[in-house]
């Protein structure tokens, strides 16, 4: 598994930035990907890159889509390959 950490910032759309935040939480759910929101980004979890970046590219189209002006996107990728991880193994690390 994969863990990614996504933050989309639209530009040129005012200061308030909750009703693009939904918007590509809508596209996480549709997309099946398991995800956890956070204050700051949203954490994913995916079996592959190609997963990660099929998401992002349509959150990107959805925002475009919104009246965007500017969309920049952070990801943050944790691609372990000596074991096994997701989102809930990396929060129980922290946890101890």
């Amino acid at each position: 598994m994969i863990v990614a950490e996504l933050s989309m910032i639209t530009m040129g759309t005012g200061t308030s930035a909750s009703r693009y935040v939904r918007a590509v939480h809508q596209v996480l759910k549709e997309s099946g990907l398991k995800f956890v929101p956070g204050p700051m980004s949203t954490s994913i979890e995916a079996g592959s890159m190609k997963e990660i970046f099929e998401v992002v590219e349509k959150a990107d189209a959805v925002l475009a889509g919104m009246g965007a002006g500017r969309i920049v996107t952070t990801i943050k990728i944790d691609h372990r390959l000596d074991k096994e991880i997701s989102i809930e193994t990396k929060m129980e690390a922290i946890r101890r």
